[in-house]
This record gives structure tokens, C-alpha cells and sequence, in this order.
């Protein structure tokens, strides 16, 4: 069974059995920093909490190329932030010095640090950075082959990352997951597990690198579950996925994200039954994976090109192959390969005739192989994974029971509040209804007063008009020439001063002119003073 277990980016570190000789260098490399400043005791001062963020990162700066160097100010830089109560820089200068041992195959030392990580990053309100070290731990303890504590380390990341939506992350570790399930053969599971997080990486934007990740390690598990075809269509997709925009951060990473599909395609050929063209494929893996000084890399490109020997009937280069193989994996502590290797050393030494050697390799494998695939532990994982999805489910559960007692309780807020709208909309409508209607009667009250004032003044007038009549003398007055009597509407004569009176406001005072006054008297007129 051949996988590639190698590809656990951002991921971090965990124990194992490792070579004592460059973990004492490593170490020594450290001493000097620690005692150094263990003598000097700063106080607790802003000044010394953003020193050590500064040595934290300078060492970032220079973990690519001086891995040694780095260590040293990561290793100053937590002393410092414990001695000043800078619990970030603490953590993260931790989390590195854990993830530079695993990018060096120390896989032991690197858990001692990523684990004290963890203890500080519990303390702190960072989910994002939480979830990264519990990838870290996963990642370190599935390259050493030990599932059960890499499979809990990834669910635990998982259930972080899904709860604070860091989608990259969340595609990262569903990848780790479907890799870890792949190694411990249960296709299925891995096939789902896998799909989600090709997925989850085809929305990112930005997230080339992950998607080139995911699509790579469903490739190789389509490669062991027969599917060739597909296998070549989703290597291919990889290839495009590294090659876009943030598919490759350096150097390095394109160099690193090539080595990956590479080793697809020459595992992919190798199944296809054309080892000389796998060889060729495998053969520039390795050359690449010898200069970048990645001993896992090679490891795994030694397996592939001893069963590309076997396949051309080169036993004996396949022996040797195999046999390097071996023992690099068991260097950095890569189980799974050492397992095959010694799978594939054991078949060669029976078809040797070598019956006593075959059975060396052979007890060897199954001494390994029942520690790396213990059922029992397969057994607890899959009690635990089934718990933890019952447990998902009913905090679903509650939350959308929450959900709907909170929805009843907006909706019973809603329904009161409609019925007081409507209470107060029929209020105001009928007060609207009541102003229109006094407006209306009002106005009508208005049009009737005026036009009773306008009869009223037609009436005025029409007195008027009548009084003038009454008092006041017009048209032709029938009088008589002799004695002046005039004649009323009855036809009666009556004399003038009788009709006046009656018909008008005068009142007659009786004289007698300067004419009549000397024919009725005589001599006796005064003359022209009477009168």
C-alpha cells in the first residue's frame, strides 16, 4: 500500500523516536541564549514585552535559511515573554521552535514545544492560533505514523476552525484528516472527507495552495482505489491549482508543490504497469528531495523507485533502494514508510531464497505494522468520532431549539405588536373619520349660514327697497288743476297735504303766500313781511 504522507503543511510537530545525534546539536545550539538570559532578570516594562516581539520576529525572518539561528531567538524571545507575562509572544515563540524541529524531522522535540504552546494558547482568546497548534500536533504525530493522537489533534483543530469560519484552515485539516484515514485504509471515509475539503478550497480566494494540497491527496487515493483515470485528472488539477496566484509562497514551496505531483504521477505510472517511465519521474523526485536535504522526501522517493526495480526485474537495485529507504525513514521517524520498506524487503529476500532474512523483515513488519494500525485504537477513534457527531448533532439541536424559542418569542413580540399597530391605526382612523366628518358638517353649517345671511340681506334689501317705497313718492301723482286735490289709488280726491302725510315722513305747517294772502285780506296784509 503506497501513499504519500509527507505533504502535512501547517501543520506541527510531534513525538517520536528520533536520531539522539542532531537532536544534541540542536540542543547544545540552545544552551548558550538560555543561560545568557537567565542571567539577566528585566523587569516587567512595555520596553522588554515589545524586545522580545522583536527577537520573535527576527527569528521568523530567518527560519528558512538559518534554522539554527532562528531556534536560538525564538528560545530568547520566551524567555523573555515568560519573564515579562507576554503570554502571545510566548506562545508563538513556542509554536515556531515546535515547527522548525518538524521541518527538521525531530518530531519528539518538536511535540515538547508545540504542547507547551498549547497550554498558553488555551489561556489566551485566539481560536484562529489555537487551531493552528492543534494541526501542529496532529500533523508531527502523523508523520510518525501514530494515528490515534494525530486523528484527535485534527478533530480538535476541525471543530475550531468550523466554529470561527477560517475556511483555510478548515481546508487544511479536512485534507490531514482524509490523509490520515487513507494511511489507515478506510477508503471511504477518506474519499468523503477529502471531497469537502477540495471543495472548502475551490470557494477560497487566495486559497491556490490549499486546493493544489487537497487535490493532490485525492489523487493518491484514487490511485489505490483503482480509479487511474480520474487519478491523472485530479494530478492535473493540482498542477494548475500550485501554478495560480498564491499557489507557491517562495522558492521553495514551488520546488516542494512539484516534488508532490511528481511523485503522483510516478506512483500513478507505477500502477499503471510502466515502471521505466516511473522511474525517470521518480528518479528527478529524488535529485529534487537531495538538494533541498529533505530526508522524508527521499525516503519516500527511494520506496517508489524500488518497486519501480522490482517491476524491471532489478532486484538487486531494488534491495538497495529499499534498504535506504529503511533506514532514512527510520531516522525521521516515518513509520509508514519503514513499514512498506520493510514489506517490500521481505517479499525480494523470500523470492531470493534468503528464507532466514524474509523472516526477519517480515516480524519486523508485523511487529510495526500492529503498533502503527492498532484496531483497538481504530476501534476508540471511530467510538470517539461517532460521540463527537452525536454531540455536533444535539448542540444542533439545542441551538436551533434556541433558535425557534427565541423565533416564538419575535413572534409573539411581532403579533402584539401588529395588534397594537392595528388598535392604534383603527384609533387614529376613526379620529380621522370624525375630523372629516365635523369638517364636513362644519362646512356645511358654513354654506348654510351664508346662504341664509345672503337671503337674509336679499330680505334687508328687499325691506329697504319697500320702505323706500312706502316713504317715499314716485311715479305720476293724479292732482286736480283747480283746486289741486289729488286722486288716490281707490279713486278717491283728497286734498294734497292728506296724501302726502300719508304716503311719506312730511308733516304740513299751514301759511298763506305773498300771492294769496292780499286777496284774502286786503288791506289788512301785513304786506311782504307776513308770512
Amino acid at each position: 500500500m503506497t501513499r504519500d504522507r509527507w505533504h502535512l503543511r501547517h501543520g506541527t510537530l510531534a513525538g517520536g523516536v528520533r536520531s539522539l545525534l542532531p537532536v544534541a546539536v540542536l540542543v547544545l545550539g540552545l544552551l548558550l541564549p538560555a543561560v545568557t538570559t537567565a542571567q539577566s532578570s528585566p523587569p516587567s516594562d512595555s520596553r522588554y514585552t515589545s524586545r522580545a516581539d522583536s527577537i520573535f520576529r527576527a527569528g521568523e525572518a530567518l527560519e528558512r535559511d538559518q534554522p539554527l539561528e532562528a531556534l536560538r531567538r525564538y528560545r530568547t524571545a520566551g524567555a523573555l515573554a515568560l519573564r515579562t507575562g507576554d503570554s502571545v509572544t510566548l506562545a508563538n515563540a513556542r509554536y515556531r521552535t515546535g515547527i522548525t524541529f518538524w521541518g527538521r524531522n525531530i518530531y519528539d522535540s518538536a511535540l515538547l514545544h508545540l504542547d507547551s504552546a498549547l497550554a498558553v494558547r488555551r489561556r489566551l482568546d485566539d481560536e484562529t492560533e489555537l487551531a493552528r497548534v492543534y494541526n501542529g500536533i496532529g500533523a508531527s504525530y502523523y508523520q510518525l505514523g501514530i494515528y490515534e493522537p494525530a486523528l484527535e489533534a485534527f478533530v480538535q483543530a476541525l471543530r475550531i476552525r468550523r466554529t470561527s469560519r477560517d475556511s483555510m484552515g478548515l481546508a487544511r485539516t479536512l485534507t490531514n484528516i482524509g490523509k490520515v484515514y487513507h494511511d489507515w485504509g478506510q477508503l471511504e471515509r477518506a474519499r468523503v472527507t477529502l471531497q469537502e475539503a477540495t471543495h472548502v478550497a475551490e470557494q477560497l480566494k487566495g486559497g491556490a495552495a490549499a486546493l493544489g494540497y487537497a487535490l493532490n491527496s485525492l489523487a493518491m487515493l484514487e490511485i489505490d482505489r483503482g480509479n487511474f483515470g480520474e487519478a491523472r485528472q485530479l494530478i492535473a488539477k493540482s498542477i494548475e491549482a500550485y501554478g495560480r496566484p498564491g499557489g507557491r509562497g517562495s522558492t521553495a514551496d514551488t520546488v516542494e508543490s512539484w516534488e508532490f505531483n511528481a511523485a503522483s504521477q510516478g506512483v500513478l505510472l507505477l500502477r499503471e504497469g510502466r515502471p521505466q517511465q516511473a522511474r525517470v519521474v521518480l528518479d528527478s523526485v529524488l535529485q529534487s528531495a537531495t538538494a533541498r536535504g529533505s530526508d522524508r522526501a527521499r525516503a519516500r522517493a527511494l520506496l517508489y523507485l524500488g518497486e519501480a526495480r522490482m517491476q524491471l526485474g532489478d532486484m538487486t537495485g531494488a534491495r538497495t533502494e529499499f534498504t535506504e529507504s529503511l533506514a532514512l525513514s527510520r531516522i525521521v521517524g516515518q513509520r509508514v514508510i519503514a513499514l512498506e520498506a520493510l514489506d517490500h524487503l521481505s517479499e525480494l529476500e523470500y523470492a531470493a531464497g534468503n528464507a532466514h532474512a524474509a523472516v526477519g523483515y517480515l516480524r519486523a513488519f508485523r511487529v510495526l505494522r500492529d503498533t502503527i494500525f492498532d484496531q483497538d485504537a481504530a476501534l476508540r477513534i471511530a467510538s470517539r468520532e461517532a460521540r463527537a457527531e452525536t454531540d455536533a448533532a444535539l448542540r444542533a439541536n439545542m441551538q436551533l431549539q434556541s433558535r425557534g424559542v427565541e423565533q416564538q418569542v419575535l413572534i409573539s413580540r411581532q403579533r402584539s405588536t401588529v395588534i397594537m399597530g392595528s388598535i392604534i391605526l383603527a384609533l387614529v382612523s376613526a379620529l380621522l373619520l370624525m375630523l372629516v366628518y365635523n369638517q364636513r358638517r362644519e362646512r356645511a353649517r358654513a354654506a348654510a349660514l351664508a346662504a341664509a345671511n345672503a337671503e337674509l340681506a336679499s330680505l334687508n334689501e328687499e325691506l329697504r327697497a319697500a320702505l323706500a317705497d312706502v316713504r317715499t313718492l314716485s311715479g305720476f301723482i293724479p292732482i286736480c288743476a283747480n283746486c289741486k286735490k289729488v286722486r288716490d289709488d281707490r279713486g278717491y280726491w283728497e286734498a294734497v297735504e292728506t296724501f302726502v302725510a300719508e304716503r311719506s315722513n312730511a308733516t304740513f305747517s299751514h301759511s298763506i303766500c305773498q300771492s294769496c294772502g292780499p286777496k284774502l285780506y286786503g288791506d289788512l296784509w301785513p304786506g311782504p313781511l307776513s308770512g
